[in-house]
């Protein structure tokens, strides 16, 4: 009796297995996919031109010289590129793909938008170093 009931319980156990199989697997995650493409490919547009522009910027308006300008661009393209691996670290462990990409996209608009408003206001307060400094005409 204890056989019959064995095999009658494998077999339970096999058809719950196969039905468990049977059950189509749903990717939730493909629908957002162009939007997260998207989303990175203009970001990526966005630091590479902020880059073309920053020397120029930083030799006239800041009146830095061309190795600090250098520097500092240097510097902002390294932090650029090494964000990605903290971003997947994050991503990865704590926080899943869409949080990060929404927290790095809000961080980098930021970012963007401070440049900006150092455009358009055109008096940025002087410093010890910036009133040594001759003025370029």
């Amino acid at each position: 009796m204890e056989n019959s009931e064995r095999e009658t319980m494998v077999e339970q156990k096999k058809n719950e297995e196969c039905s468990i199989a049977e059950e189509p697997i749903i990717y939730r995650g493909w629908k957002a996919m162009p939007f997260v493409i998207g989303n990175e490919t203009f970001e990526k547009l966005g630091a590479i031109g902020t880059l073309s522009n920053l020397l120029v910027y930083l030799t006239t308006v800041f009146n830095m010289s061309s190795i600090t300008a250098a520097t500092i661009i240097n510097v902002f393209n390294g932090t650029t590129n090494f964000s990605t691996l903290i971003g997947a670290f994050v991503s990865d462990t704590y926080w899943g793909r869409f949080k990060t990409i929404a927290c790095a996209s809000i961080a980098s608009l930021m970012g963007l938008v401070l440049i900006d408003f150092t455009a358009v206001f055109k008096n940025p307060p002087s410093s010890p170093l910036r009133s040594t400094r001759p003025q370029r005409v």
